[in-house]
């Protein structure tokens, strides 16, 4: 607890924005509609860009920026199939970003799961969207854990189980809808 409040007290400015990510990390998970996840997780990668600044970690902060990139572009993409497609190219440019500002492991769980989440946003489908995000988690969560990034570490986890307990329903509800032949 003396490092969550010694955080919080030296780096007030990351916190508040960290609080801010966590609280929309904490959301989207309950929307069900595509355009609202990535809405409400453009406002959280944003929100976590500028903790990740304000705390100097530049992997993380170019990271998050890639990725709020290409949510807006998977949230104008609508049914757009070339510019969904476009979505991958931002894949590689998160790798090198992952090589240009190697600082130590907590840069490969960065790169991963950034890469993972990417690769989530770009899906048609909410269902496989939530089930390769949920594999994101473990490797965001160790990312924070080990720069010591609290609340963003706070809203892995608790997304994490808010968001395994939508994709449990989602599930249920596509088992439970009537086939059509």
């Amino acid at each position: 607890m003396s490092t969550l409040l010694s955080y919080t007290a030296e780096l007030p400015l990351a916190a508040l924005f960290g609080t801010a990510g966590l609280a929309a990390q904490m959301i989207w998970p309950l929307f069900k509609s595509r355009r609202k996840i990535l809405t409400v997780q453009l406002g959280a990668t944003c929100a976590y860009a500028t903790s990740y600044a304000l705390m100097g970690q530049e992997t993380a902060t170019a990271i998050c920026l890639t990725g709020a990139i290409q949510t807006t572009i998977a949230i104008l993409a609508g049914d757009t199939w070339w510019l969904k497609k476009m979505g991958y190219a931002f894949l590689p440019l998160v790798l090198l970003i992952g090589a240009a500002t190697y600082a130590g492991i907590h840069t490969l769980f960065a790169v991963t799961a950034c890469c993972l989440v990417m690769i989530g946003r770009l899906q048609s489908e909410t269902l496989r969207m939530r089930r390769i995000q949920l594999m994101a988690s473990p490797f965001g969560a160790t990312h924070d854990l080990l720069i010591g990034a609290w609340p963003c570490l706070a809203g892995s986890l608790v997304t994490f189980t808010i968001a395994l307990a939508a994709y449990a329903r989602e599930l249920r509800d596509q088992r439970q809808a009537p086939q059509v032949a």
